[in-house]
C-alpha cells in the first residue's frame, strides 16, 4: 500500500505555553514537510522568534488575535477563521492542522486534523469546582 505524506500543513497554535512548543516540536519530526504556522496571541518574543527560525521547514505567519480559550465574548474568532482561509489560499496546503476546536467547521476544502490540548469548560470545573460563568457559553 502506498502512503502518500503531505507536502505542505497549515497549522495553528497560540503563542503562550505547551502548545506553541507542541507546534514546534512536530515541525522539526516532519522536516520533510514544509509547516506554514498560523500563530494567535502575544506577540512572539525574540527567544520564540529564533527558536522558530532554526526550524528549516517552518514559516511563521502571526496574528493578534485572542485564542480561543481567552475570547471569552468571541470578538477574534471570525476574523481570525477569515485570515486562516485567506492563508489557507495563499500556503495551498495538502493538510489543515489545528491545535483547536473553534475553526474546525470552516470550509477547509482539505482534510483538517484536530487536536485538542485543553478545554475551559472542564479547567473550570476541575480548578474551581463550579460550572464556568454564563460568559463561556459560547465556548
Amino acid at each position: 500500500m502506498e502512503t502518500h505524506h503531505p507536502s505542505k500543513i497549515l497549522m495553528t497554535a497560540d503563542s503562550f505555553g505547551g502548545v506553541w512548543t507542541y507546534a514546534l516540536e512536530l515541525a522539526c519530526a516532519l522536516e520533510n514537510t514544509q509547516i506554514a504556522l498560523a500563530t494567535t496571541g502575544e506577540p512572539l518574543s525574540a527567544e520564540q522568534r529564533e527558536t522558530a527560525a532554526a526550524i528549516s521547514n517552518l514559516t511563521i505567519y502571526e496574528s493578534n488575535f485572542k485564542p480561543e480559550w481567552q475570547d471569552v465574548e468571541g470578538n477574534d474568532l471570525k476574523k481570525a477563521g477569515e485570515w486562516l482561509l485567506q492563508l489557507r489560499d495563499e500556503v495551498q496546503p495538502d493538510l489543515v492542522h489545528l491545535n483547536g476546536m473553534i475553526h474546525a467547521s470552516l470550509p477547509w476544502g482539505k482534510p483538517v486534523v484536530v487536536v485538542v490540548h485543553s478545554c475551559v469548560l472542564s479547567w473550570w470545573r476541575a480548578v474551581r469546582h463550579e460550572d464556568a460563568p454564563k460568559q463561556w457559553n459560547n465556548y
